[in-house]
Parts: C-alpha cells; sequence; structure tokens
C-alpha cells in the first residue's frame, strides 16, 4: 500500500501545480514541482494536451464515488 499512498500524494501536487500555473505562471509551478521532486513532465503534458490527459484518465481509472 505504500505505492498507493505516494502515488496520492504525487496526484495532489500535480493539482497544486496546474493551479499555481493558472495563477501565478508555469515558471512558478516548474519550480515548485523541483521542490516536491515531482518530474516536470506531468505538468507540462497536461497543460499540451488537457482535453487527451481527461479523455485516457477516465478510460483508465474509473471512479469510486
Amino acid at each position: 500500500m505504500p505505492q498507493r499512498r505516494r502515488d496520492d500524494e504525487t496526484a495532489v501536487t500535480a493539482e497544486y501545480a496546474f493551479f499555481l500555473a493558472e495563477t501565478r505562471g508555469l515558471r512558478f509551478a516548474l519550480d515548485y514541482l523541483d521542490n516536491c521532486h515531482i518530474p516536470r513532465d506531468i505538468l507540462l503534458r497536461a497543460i499540451e494536451q488537457p482535453e487527451r490527459r481527461r479523455r485516457s484518465e477516465r478510460r483508465r481509472y474509473p471512479r469510486n464515488d
């Protein structure tokens, strides 16, 4: 289960970085990811192709609400 927790933490960090990119700018968000030791490509892919990311995520990981 430790891997699942790490993935959840990475997801929350990436979502916050996306928020920072929208509010403070991309450079600030990338610096934040560097400080958290999260790969930059997570944010860069989300910004470049948001519709593709969302569509494939829905198919791969169904929600458990």
